[in-house]
């Protein structure tokens, strides 16, 4: 089993929230551009933009659980965090190349 402790705890949220904020801007870069392109753009990503926002909420929720979770929850926890952020990228990066063709 990891030696998990609060410095490893909180290195690894810090690291979440880093890559959080860099997922944040994309989005925002892709929000302007779907903007700029028109309303019906606009429609058509907002689905998107939508579930992007409540996969937002859910890691964030996730990560103020690791602070509450057993060391025992605690790989388990961030596993779960680790799949919807590479998840929630992925389908950013996705969307933004579909949007640029």
């Amino acid at each position: 089993m990891l030696n998990i402790n609060e410095n490893t705890m909180d290195a690894y949220k810090q690291k979440a929230r880093a890559q959080i904020k860099e997922m944040k801007a994309k989005m925002q870069v892709f929000e302007a551009q779907a903007e700029k392109a028109g309303a019906d753009m606009r429609v058509k990503y907002e689905k998107n933009l939508n579930d992007w926002r409540s996969r937002f909420d859910d890691i964030d929720m996730r990560l103020n659980k690791l602070s509450d979770s057993s060391k025992d929850a605690w790989e388990e926890i961030r596993t779960g965090i680790d799949k919807t952020m590479e998840e929630l990228n992925n389908a950013i990066d996705n969307a933004k190349k579909q949007f640029n063709n």
